[in-house]
């Protein structure tokens, strides 16, 4: 598949509302910790929102990540293996320069009081109770996570971060990448827990060699160490791609098998190289990949079979570092118990495109893979589709019924932008820390629709804190009124409470039963509490 142009933006009198600049083409514990208990930070004003007869969804504007008093967004989980190496930023907004400490972090791991990243090996395994704090002018904050240093720990909530195809193709290069890692932490998103820098096929040279027989990185990517390094000097981690087909999709590259046709696996794909060769080298490519310090790993072909998901997933575990596994994109139902087992997420749905169509197809109906849902294992719905592409968008409904469609199920959250040129409204989609929330919820469950009518689907999702977060949508082609939802036949009798999380404000009362007003592709957000 030849590489694309590069993108480029400029400023446009005809532009998205939600893009200013769209591309030309288209922690051994010491024991309980007592902590004071916080409440989520609101804004100031709060806007009015009555879901239940306005139609238009109210989406609060982002406060300033790098103003006021500080608030840690890390999920209330993390995982990691002992004995390899660690790296983890605490999510944090609040005016800047912030001081950080950490109280029951396992043997081997420091704090760096000022960046917040905490780093080393933990020696012990085991689950750790340990207490962040982060401080500035403003005041002081906390919170309470379990760290869970075990085996097979990794993405204890779905992976948030960004991945490069829907902006760059297969055009990539080390000045690019390192752009994007920059503009995550400039535009606020890495304060949310965007943590992923996700490089997909477009890396690859045709060459194999240095010390592990590996793929060698074409020359946009002259020191791939160098450039996980910076990453990771950022807080960020760094992601990268290849396929078990000699020649993976979107690259002239070398995939991760070579030579002669294994005709033990299907060769129905009518592209050059796109089957899987004789020769294998899944360990060599894993070795230099830890070597580097890549952190999350997508593995990209069709008929994807367990047999050389198993092989790639046996070469990471057996390597030096921590490296999420993506198997992807097309699992078989038959095989979820088993791919749940061998890696941390999966696909099994065509590339998320800016139409609606697409996000429909991708978001919904796929609720057969809930039994093997949960802590580490993730049925990854694809990227976002913010970026327009070849004259296609998606309106500011149908970005917000996207979002919260990948935020309730939930998927781990892959952004496609370019962040350091965000207008407001794509902002505040993507860093409502309530929002987040529902997707990072500790308790891991997925959601389920608990209606009959297609074109307006009501999702819940139970919540660590008590109670479900509530998603409802019109995927219709006109506005109207939703069905309703009935909570007492959901365990929640004697009504509950309502909070509207893209508002981030609180209905007046208590409801024992809940519909709303949507626009046409509209979705909205709530948590409904005892």
């Amino acid at each position: 598949m030849p590489a694309s142009r590069p993108i480029r933006f400029h400023i446009s009198k005809n532009l998205s509302p939600h893009m200013k600049n769209p591309p030309r083409n288209s922690t051994k514990s010491n024991g309980p910790i007592m902590v004071r208990k916080t409440t989520p930070s609101r804004p100031s004003r709060l806007p009015i929102s009555n879901p239940e007869l306005d139609a238009k969804t109210v989406l609060v504007p982002a406060v300033a990540w790098d103003a006021g008093a500080p608030r840690i967004n890390a999920p209330a989980i993390y995982g990691a293996s002992p004995g390899k190496e660690f790296l983890y930023a605490i999510p944090t907004v609040g005016e800047r320069p912030l001081r950080f400490s950490a109280a029951g972090l396992p043997a081997g791991l420091t704090l760096d009081a000022v960046s917040g990243q905490i780093t080393g090996r933990a020696v012990v395994a085991g689950e750790y109770q340990v207490l962040l704090q982060a401080s500035n002018q403003q005041g002081r904050t906390d919170k309470v996570i379990k760290l869970v240093i075990a085996e097979n720990a990794l993405a204890l909530t779905p992976p948030m971060g960004w991945n490069s195809w829907n902006c760059f193709r297969g055009d990539i290069d080390a000045d690019k990448i390192l752009r994007i890692a920059k503009g995550l932490v400039s535009s606020g998103l890495a304060a949310r827990g965007y943590a992923y820098v996700n490089l997909d096929s477009g890396w690859q040279s045709n060459k194999r060699g240095g010390p592990f027989n590996s793929i060698i990185p074409h020359a946009g990517f002259p020191d791939m160490g160098g450039l996980c390094a910076k990453i990771h000097d950022l807080g960020l981690k760094i992601g990268i791609y290849s396929g078990p087909f000699v020649v993976p999709w979107g690259t002239e590259g070398c995939g991760s098998t070579s030579g002669l046709i294994d005709t033990n696996f299907p060769a129905r794909i009518p592209y050059a190289g796109k089957y899987i060769g004789l020769t294998h080298h899944e360990a060599e490519d894993a070795a230099q990949w830890a070597a580097w310090g890549i952190d999350y790993f997508k593995y990209d072909w069709s008929f994807t079979d367990m047999d050389l998901a198993g092989r790639m997933s046996r070469a990471l575990r057996q390597s030096p570092r921590d490296i999420v596994y993506c198997v992807t994109t097309r699992v078989a139902l038959q095989d979820a118990r088993e791919v749940a087992r061998l890696c941390q997420q999966w696909r099994s749905n065509t590339d998320t495109s800016p139409t609606w169509d697409s996000v429909v197809k991708n978001g919904f109906g796929n609720e057969a893979w809930n039994p093997v849902i949960g802590s580490g294992h993730w049925f990854d719905l694809d990227m976002t589709a913010i970026l327009p592409r070849d004259g296609m968008r998606l309106s500011e409904n149908e970005l917000i019924a996207c979002f919260t469609c990948w935020a309730i199920r939930p998927s781990p959250l892959l952004i496609d932008c370019i962040p350091d040129e965000l207008d407001a409204f794509t902002l505040s989609l993507l860093c409502n820390e309530e929002v987040i929330a529902v997707n990072q919820d500790p308790l891991g469950k997925p959601s389920i629709t608990v209606n009959q009518d297609a074109a307006w689907p009501i999702q819940i999702k139970p919540l660590s804190t008590g109670g479900y977060a509530v998603a409802f949508f019109n995927l219709s082609d006109a506005p109207g009124k939703s069905p309703e939802l009935d909570f007492a036949a959901y365990g929640l009798p004697g009504g509950v409470n309502i909070r509207d999380l893209w508002a981030r404000c609180d209905l007046a009362g208590r409801r024992e039963k809940f519909s709303v007003a949507l626009e046409s592709h509209g979705a909205k957000l709530f948590t409904a509490t005892p």
